[in-house]
């Protein structure tokens, strides 16, 4: 019971984080479709990043960049991308910048969450206890993913929002990508806090532009 709680908990508290920052809340059945969806795309993950390992230990044993690379970083985040221009950004909510960020947060936490299990139930095999993998995975790696997944949002708001081109997405999928390596290679801690910043940041000019939106709009129906 503590072990399935240690591992839902973190990505549904990050998730309730996440979306209370939306000025203009999402509608809840698709930020609940987006999240399990992010749960789904953790099946083909596994499947594809077992292939990749195993393909690139055969054919490029001493390799440990691409070993590091392309089992998670380009894969993962290709899916969670996939969710984010495939369902979400298709969704008439789907309706102004913000929006990218918290369903690229609540995709990469959905994937998170189920990604969890695979670690704190076979702990043993990592030689080390489940509430140990849990508090990691809990204050680095959820944190990780839903800083990647928002990256990977961002990019999607500024396509659809601002520029069409889509030379945007593929940059926020290199940056997402980027971060996943660096974190997955050994610079955990400094990844999360340089993401944390980089959110932080694009988090508060967009609300900033979600306050006058609103103070603008309050106006025209006063009128």
């Amino acid at each position: 019971m503590f072990q399935f709680l240690a591992t839902v908990i973190p990505s549904l508290v990050l998730v309730c984080f996440f979306v209370s920052l939306d000025k203009f809340p999402e509608p809840k059945k698709i930020i609940i479709l987006t999240f399990i969806l992010g749960i789904v795309i953790a099946i083909p993950a596994g499947f594809l990043n077992t292939y990749a390992i195993i393909y690139i230990t055969e054919n490029y044993p001493n390799a440990l960049f691409l070993r590091v690379l392309i089992p998670g970083p380009v894969i993962e985040e290709i899916l969670k991308l996939a969710v984010l221009l495939l369902f979400c950004a298709q969704r008439e909510a789907f309706d102004e910048p913000m929006d990218g960020l918290v369903y690229g947060a609540t995709a990469a936490l959905g994937f998170a969450m189920i990604e969890n299990f695979g670690y704190v139930y076979n702990a043993e095999y990592y030689n080390t206890t489940w509430a140990y993998i849990a508090w990691i995975r809990a204050i680095l790696t959820a944190p990780m993913h839903a800083c990647c997944g928002i990256i990977l949002g961002f990019s999607v708001s500024y396509y659809y929002f601002y520029k069409k081109n889509f030379v945007f997405i593929l940059l926020g999928l290199f940056i997402a990508i980027l971060f996943h390596f660096a974190f997955n290679y050994g610079y955990s801690s400094s990844v999360v806090i340089l993401q944390l910043i980089l959110i932080f940041i694009l988090f508060k000019n967009l609300r900033k532009r979600q306050i006058l939106l609103k103070e603008y709009t309050s106006k025209i129906l006063k009128i």
